[in-house]
């Protein structure tokens, strides 16, 4: 097969005091038997390579450092893994189908109420407030095709180099602070607003279900039994409740 010139580096950001089993071995999973190079003929990649990064306590400099090791070393895909997460173990073939769409990332949902994806869109700037907050993408849940969003976490997601070029100098990741200088916003907002700024599309490929880790592991059918019960709830209460309408 000829040279595509096409390189992806599998990269976890982990700046956490240990290492989940579970996630250890749903990583180990991707690379059993020849699920690696059946990605890469799939899709004409010449390389598909894995790293740990761990150098730094922040991940917005983790993540910022993972870049420009990719850039020096003439990869051309990065996709994003991250430490409290399970994927699919099919994960490389499904996510690497999508190289040529702008940044793509697979279904997850928040670890606690109301399990929501993680992923965002429809952003508003709430008065007397100067940051622009979004809604979960409830829709996602059960949604069979791609879809548009404005902001994806970085558990499972796949972004070509050319976005970092597109963007212009770093950081690119970056966490929000608050007027004490606490953290606010992680650094998947500010990257994905940048993106998009600079004309990158953002989609989630709903299809793709990967498991969040706590004590245990929430996944799309959390968020459908949340939604349920809430549904279940109102309809059973004795007076009419109307949902906040949250301006856009």
């Amino acid at each position: 097969m000829s040279s595509t010139g096409r390189k992806c580096m599998v990269a976890i950001c982990h700046n956490g005091p240990v290492v989940l089993t579970k996630t250890a071995q749903s990583l180990m999973e991707l690379g059993w038997g020849n699920r690696v190079e059946t990605a890469k003929a799939a899709h004409g990649f010449d390389e598909i390579s894995f790293m740990w990064a761990t150098t730094f306590p922040r991940v917005d400099t983790l993540r910022d450092s993972v870049a420009d090791l990719c850039q020096a070393e003439g990869f051309t895909h990065i996709l994003f893994l991250d430490a409290d997460m399970i994927w699919p173990t099919d994960v490389l073939t499904r996510m690497l189908a999508h190289h040529d769409k702008g940044i793509v990332g697979g279904l997850y949902v928040m670890r606690h109420e109301p399990y929501a994806p993680v992923a965002l869109k429809d952003g508003f700037v709430p008065e007397g407030d100067t940051m622009i907050h979004y809604v979960h993408d409830q829709g996602a849940i059960g949604a069979t095709e791609l879809r548009e969003v404005d902001v994806l976490g970085m558990g499972c997601t796949l972004i070509p180099l050319s976005v970092f070029d597109a963007i212009g100098p770093r950081p690119w990741f970056e966490y929000r602070n608050n007027a004490q200088g606490w953290p606010v916003v992680t650094e998947d907002v500010p990257f994905c607003q940048k993106a998009k700024d600079a004309g990158v599309r953002i989609w989630l490929d709903p299809t793709l279900s990967c498991g969040h880790v706590t004590h245990m592991v929430t996944d799309a059918r959390w968020a459908k039994r949340y939604q349920k019960a809430t549904q279940d709830t109102l309809d059973a209460l004795p007076i009419k409740v109307v949902p906040l309408e949250v301006p856009a």
